[in-house]
């Protein structure tokens, strides 16, 4: 059976991704997931149909994702037996968010494209067919303002179109409110959720259904992004230096949000945050 191309005869990619399918190259869609297992079960399929095909695979391991570099080659590592080998032939890269994004502490768009470019260039000089990368560009949204942000997507975007290479970007739903969604979903070519292994596909421009996907509770949005992400941090049991270094941000940072959603909150305690956070949902009783 041959494989589907599309209306210009290339050959369409398969994610490895039942609710997506196959997609062309240049494409660029995100995930909103629920829980880590969510996300493991988009990157762990995405990867290994991506080397199936001889695909150089990617991921961006970033702090939203409460995923360390070990972790993520842990799981691989149980998910494909020979990924030990695959990673230091250099089939696959994990490399964090902060070596890929940021110049010191600041965004870098432009750099950040060009080593998207000089990725894809030495893929396919080392005979791989394309490339694959996974990624949640979620925690950008504190460090680009809106517009900005929206532009990188768009760089982005435009990149990926010229390239033998596809991109699936993950944001976590916890984070995430039905602007966010919205937001996600126009500067990418779909958007879907996944809850506990259920996926579904978000209507672009539609706030109703982005409001019903969207599982972050009343209270939460009066928080910031970043807040919100210190907070699920706080409620896990993170103490101030691991934060710190769990987002790449300073100790002194950490403690000027918390202290602010505190005061915004009305919670003057960390078990007060952390009952808080389980009542809205931001973690479960059991993580």
């Amino acid at each position: 059976m041959n494989a589907a191309s599309t209306g210009d005869g290339q050959r369409l990619r398969d994610t490895g991704l039942e609710a997506v399918g196959e997609v062309a190259w240049g494409s660029h869609f995100c995930i909103f997931y629920e829980t880590k297992k969510d996300l493991l079960e988009i990157v762990v399929p995405f990867f290994k149909a991506g080397l199936q095909a001889n695909e150089f695979c990617l991921w961006i391991v970033a702090n939203s994702e409460l995923l360390t570099i070990n972790e993520a080659k842990a799981v691989l590592h149980e998910a494909i037996p020979d990924s030990e080998r695959l990673l230091k032939n250099g089939n696959i890269e994990i490399v964090p968010y902060y070596k890929w994004f940021l110049t010191g502490r600041a965004v870098n768009v432009q750099k950040a494209i060009a080593r998207f470019r000089q990725k894809v260039s030495e893929a396919a000089k080392r005979g791989f067919s394309g490339t694959r990368l996974t990624g949640s560009p979620a925690w950008m949204r504190d460090n680009l303002r809106a517009r900005s942000f929206r532009e990188f997507e768009q760089k982005f975007d435009g990149q990926l179109t010229r390239e033998q290479m596809i991109a699936a970007c993950t944001f976590p739903l916890r984070l995430s409110g039905a602007e966010d969604i919205l937001n996600a979903a126009r500067t990418h070519r779909f958007a879907a959720t996944v809850r506990k292994g259920a996926w579904k596909r978000v209507e672009i421009a539609d706030m109703k259904s982005a409001k019903r996907e969207a599982i972050i509770h009343p209270k939460l949005e009066q928080l910031t992004f970043r807040q919100r992400e210190i907070l699920q941090l706080v409620a896990k049991g993170q103490n101030t230096k691991q934060i710190a270094d769990l987002l790449g941000i300073s100790v002194k940072t950490v403690e000027a949000h918390r202290l602010r959603l505190m005061r915004r909150l009305k919670i003057d305690n960390i078990p007060g945050l952390v009952r808080f956070a389980i009542r809205t949902g931001l973690v479960s009783p059991e993580e």
